[in-house]
């Protein structure tokens, strides 16, 4: 038996490769089921004797997927978390893992898997875990206090079990790396933002964040519309059958065109104010940032859904009128002769979405703390034995998504590089490269021909929305959604 003891009770890991060993499907709060629906996170009810923790445990309630992978059930019933450690590991830093989907799809396992790389390489302890997704984990429910961000609560949830139960597992809570890609990279930007993870986070790191937060009205209209599809009163939310909450939010849209629909509102709670203004203020003080994005991220929503390039037009005129939206338009074309009307407007997205959230996340954090920025431009990791998507890894390169099993799984070239970087952060807070600053703004580029350290390589970007501000919302239109 490979028992270790939480606060809650004692749970049974198993060896998954030579010297390391896992304990899956461990609560971290109570389901969020009945009366709890849509609620904060109630700590997980203490259990007698030895609990088995060999499987996952289920994965949140989801729409279902296009290319499905085996797995535990969809269920409401999702607050699990996984530890994974090498054996004979003592106060050996942590990787807390957020997963991405766009908060409403995926699972803890996505693209780290069981955490025995970084476990084995780098002597690492990882946890990964679910969180509430879609309306379940991020409606906003009028009247109720706090809301419309009960899967940013999940996660609080999951990194306060972490910071009080890791030592147990051989991990050390003074040193936890928090680390995301997509949704799990902007939810980065949230728990450094958020009051309620102070003296939790030693470093953080993201890939493809940023920070995507809904407005009030953004929040409101949203309830508005999933209430109708419902056809139920807010006060009925807890009434109803799960399988139709999720119908109700598939009726607003399904992915990919719903992407970027479901997201934090800030609740007063877990965040008081706007995440980057936070962090400007010093809200992350003294915590080191790793901030990477791709270089053609928004590549695989156009593959996903080809008329996603057609929407910059409407999306920026919504944002700043026509005449800001020609001149950037103009600008673009004038910096990227080479692209068409299509690719052209794919990059304005890839920026808008991704390259500057992140370059404001970077510059807000450098006045506290070291941040390090990178740029991924290489082969989408991980499709290659893949036969549904084997064929356009040539289309993938530099997409969204395409460094996450690199980083986690590593393997050859540039692979065995994100890996080795992510781990040297996470072990020792330098992923060995020259750090971000204001006045030079360097990166390192992860490209074809191998690592090279870049003078500014978003200055164009930067430039372009130099001045602008918005707040960002679905990219597709949703009848009645802000």
């Amino acid at each position: 038996m490979i028992v270790r003891a939480t606060a809650y009770g004692q749970v049974n890991g198993t060896e998954i490769a030579d010297g390391v060993y896992a304990w899956r499907g461990i609560p971290y709060a109570r389901a969020p089921v009945g009366e709890l629906r849509l609620r904060p996170p109630q700590p997980p009810q203490a259990w007698s004797g030895v609990r088995d923790a060999a499987e996952y445990g289920n994965r949140s309630l989801q729409p279902p997927a296009q290319f499905p992978e085996p797995g535990p059930p969809f269920d409401e019933d999702c607050l699990y978390l996984n530890v994974t450690a090498p054996a004979g590991a003592q106060a050996r830093p942590v990787l807390f893992w957020v997963h991405g989907g766009g908060y409403e799809s995926g699972s803890g396992t996505d693209q780290a898997g069981d955490g025995a790389a970084f476990a084995a390489s780098h002597g690492l302890v990882v946890v990964t875990f679910n969180y509430r997704l879609g309306a379940l984990g991020f409606l906003d429910v009028p009247g109720e206090d706090p809301t419309g961000a009960l899967g940013l609560h999940d996660q609080i949830a999951a990194l306060r079990w972490t910071h009080q139960n890791i030592a147990g597992f051989g991990g050390d809570p003074g040193q936890i790396t928090v680390y995301g890609l997509s949704a799990g990279g902007k939810t980065v930007t949230n728990l450094l933002a958020s009051p309620l993870t102070t003296g939790m986070i030693r470093r953080a790191a993201s890939s493809s964040g940023g920070d995507h937060v809904k407005s009030q009205s953004q929040a409101r209209d949203l309830a508005t519309r999933f209430f109708r599809e419902l056809g139920a009163a807010p006060q009925a939310i807890r009434q109803v059958g799960a399988d139709d909450v999720l119908q109700a939010q598939q009726a607003i849209g399904v992915p990919p065109h719903s992407v970027w629909t479901w997201r934090p509102s800030i609740d007063g709670t877990a965040l008081t104010g706007h995440p980057l203004r936070a962090i400007e203020a010093g809200a992350a003080a003294g915590i080191p940032l790793l901030a990477q994005t791709c270089s053609r991220e928004c590549a695989l929503y156009q593959l996903m859904a080809p008329d996603a390039a057609e929407q910059a037009d409407r999306v920026l005129t919504g944002y700043f009128g026509g005449a800001v939206k020609d001149a950037l338009l103009a600008a673009y074309a004038a910096r990227h002769p080479e692209l068409d009307e299509a690719a052209l407007r794919v990059a304005i997205m890839t920026d808008e979405r991704y390259v500057v959230r992140v370059g404001r996340l970077a510059d807000a954090q450098s006045r506290h703390a070291p941040v390090w920025r990178s740029r991924y431009d290489g082969p989408y990791t991980g499709i290659a034995d893949d036969p549904e998507f084997a064929p356009l890894e040539k289309l993938l390169y530099g997409a969204h998504g395409g460094d996450g099993t690199g980083i986690w799984q590593g393997g050859d070239g540039l692979a065995r590089l994100l890996h080795d970087a992510w781990g040297a952060f996470a072990t020792a807070g330098d992923p060995g490269w020259a750090r971000y600053a204001t006045d030079r703004r360097e990166a390192m580029i992860f490209g074809l021909d191998g690592p090279r350290l870049a003078a500014d390589p978003f200055a164009s970007a930067r430039e372009a929305w130099d001045g602008l501000d918005w707040q960002p919302g679905p990219w597709w239109r949703h009848e009645a959604v802000s």
